[in-house]
Formats: structure tokens, sequence, C-alpha cells
């Protein structure tokens, strides 16, 4: 779906207002109008050689970010989609020299709010890879935590749950319902208020939906 030229527009505005917010936190942040711009910016930043892990995304699959790191030999990719041990390479993933994920909500103030199940993806944003890109589209922009844990409620965590086929009560009632099934994907809560060393997380703001 093509958005919408006010949208857009007041997208970038909100945008904008969070890159200066983000770097204020310690994150390095730039602005791209469409996923091209972004991926070609990647493409040019990273470095041949390195060593880099994903976390699960559909924002990585949408922009092409995955299709190129899979399918490039100029380095070593630790492949969570093709693998028999899914472990080790979670695992592979703390020591890369980057990580690619995306976030399930980005505040206007410059904060990252992420849900995971196993743990791993935010683990490695917390913890261990030398750089994270942090891959978002601006439908993911709120105005705070709050609305954060609102749009994953809302948003995210049920079309998550229908993606991976979870038999949870959100894919029937399109909403969260704070469930405690053993298949529940919503078991690590993350606020990340800063960035620690200093631009070490590097936050993609793309001008499109992507994700959920």
């Amino acid at each position: 779906m093509i958005m919408d030229e006010h949208v857009r527009t007041a997208r970038k505005l909100l945008a904008e207002s969070c890159i200066k917010q983000l770097k204020a936190n310690g994150f390095a942040a730039d602005y791209f109008e469409t996923s091209t711009e972004a991926l070609t910016w990647l493409q040019e930043h990273t470095p041949a050689g390195s060593s880099i892990g994903f976390g699960g995304s559909e924002t990585l699959k949408q922009t092409g970010i995955l299709k190129w790191l899979t399918g490039n030999q100029n380095y070593t990719v630790y492949d969570r989609y093709h693998t028999d041990d899914t472990r080790k390479v979670f695992h592979q993933c703390l020591g890369a020299d980057y990580f690619f994920m995306s976030t399930n909500a980005l505040t206007v103030d410059g904060h990252l709010y992420n849900v995971d199940n196993t743990g791993n993806r935010v683990a490695a944003l917390v913890y261990g890879p030398e750089h994270v890109y942090v891959v978002t589209g601006t439908n993911k922009l709120v105005r705070n935590v709050e609305e954060a844990v609102i749009r994953n409620e809302d948003t995210a965590a049920p079309a998550n749950n229908v993606r991976l086929g979870r038999d949870n009560p959100c894919t029937v009632t399109g909403s969260c319902m704070h469930c405690n099934t053993p298949t529940s994907i919503c078991n690590q809560f993350l606020v990340t208020r800063r960035c620690f060393p200093a631009g070490r997380i590097h936050v993609i703001l793309i001008n499109e939906d992507l994700g959920y």
C-alpha cells in the first residue's frame, strides 16, 4: 500500500524528533525515506569479512536486508533459518561483529521497547555483538513506553502469534489476553532507555510501514 503523502510528511516530522532524542540518549540514528535507500547505506557501512547475526524479523525480510545478508559470501552469517542447532546459532550471534534486528516499538523520546520469546534477540541487543543495527518503520513510532506496551498487545503480539501458528488467546480475540500458556511468545520484556557504550546501537528509521 502506498502511503498518503500527508501521512508521510507527518511521519517524517515525528521521525526527525525521534532521531534527535535517540542521539541525545547515546544511540546512533539515521532516517531514510525508503527501504532501498536504507539497504544501500547498510551495504556501504557493513565491512566485508564481518561476522553477522540477526533476530527473527519480518522487517528484515520486507526490506531485503535478510536476503542480502544470507546470500552474501563476503560475510560469516549465523543463519537461524538454516541450521539444525538453533541454540548454537543464537550463542554465535552474541559474539558477532554485527547484529541486525527490528523493534516492537520506538518511542518519540528515544527509547526501544521489545517483547521476546526465547530472549535471544533482546540478549544480543543488550550485550555481546560489537554493533547492533535496529531497523524499523515509522509505523512503530509511539509517544511513550505506555503506548509501546499497547502497540505490542494490540498489534505486534497477535500478528506474530498468527504468523507463527501459536494457539494462544490473542489469535482469537485479536488482542493480548495476558495469557500464561506454555506456547506464549511474550516472555521477555525490555525497555532500552539509553545506549551504552554510546553509538553501539544504531537505529535505522525508514518512512514505510514495516513489520508488525
